[in-house]
């Protein structure tokens, strides 16, 4: 808890010297379903036998969305094949094409030299080749405390949105491919941070 506290104190003083919230990247990883059905409660009058309700298969079709944004909106996503997990060395592509995607979406950064990152503890974000290749880019990284209870900010303002708009749906590769761009088109998460900040 005291290390929570004194990571947000001193977030706020960086803040107060230089504002960086603007600078800010995030990203983060949610396995999405492809199979999206949301179980009903009912309710049985007394001495009524309830009605039973199949549950879903515990091995359920899933990728992983791996994003990352900042206040004006996605700045690239990456679906990873059915079954395809992350690593330090496919984590540290995504950071290149990344890098490449920040330059051409937001040039005025001065060629991304001045990104403020944020992520969480994950081992693929912390091994000793991720932390290299963000000193190359010249980076500052936002500390993240470890085992931390409070949600990042995209599971926070992005990934609900996403499985709000995913709920009771089946979809197909293609068809997810789709629905996830249409979800963050509508720009919904990224409007309610540009009003807090």
């Amino acid at each position: 808890m005291m290390d929570q506290i004194s990571i947000c104190e001193a977030f706020a003083k960086l803040h107060e010297i230089d504002p960086f919230l603007k600078r800010m990247v995030t990203g983060d990883e949610k396995w999405v379903t492809y199979n999206n059905i949301v179980r009903k409660q009912s309710w049985s009058k007394s001495g009524q036998a309830a009605q039973t309700v199949a549950k879903p298969g515990l091995t359920a079709r899933k990728v992983l969305l791996c994003i990352w944004w900042d206040w004006k909106g996605i700045i690239c996503y990456e679906l990873l094949p059915y079954r395809q997990i992350l690593n330090s060395d496919l984590y540290r592509q995504q950071l290149n094409h990344l890098k490449l995607a920040i330059n051409q979406k937001r040039p005025e950064s001065t060629n991304g030299r001045d990104i403020v990152f944020y992520q969480d503890n994950a081992r693929p974000h912390t091994s000793v080749v991720t932390r290299q290749k963000l000193w190359e880019f010249g980076w500052y990284v936002l500390m993240h405390p470890p085992y931390s209870t409070d949600l990042a900010p995209s599971d926070y303002h992005l990934f609900l949105a996403l499985q709000n708009f995913l709920s009771e749906k089946k979809l197909r590769s293609r068809r997810l491919r789709k629905s996830i761009t249409r979800v963050y088109r509508q720009e919904g998460p990224i409007l309610l941070i540009r009003e807090a900040l």
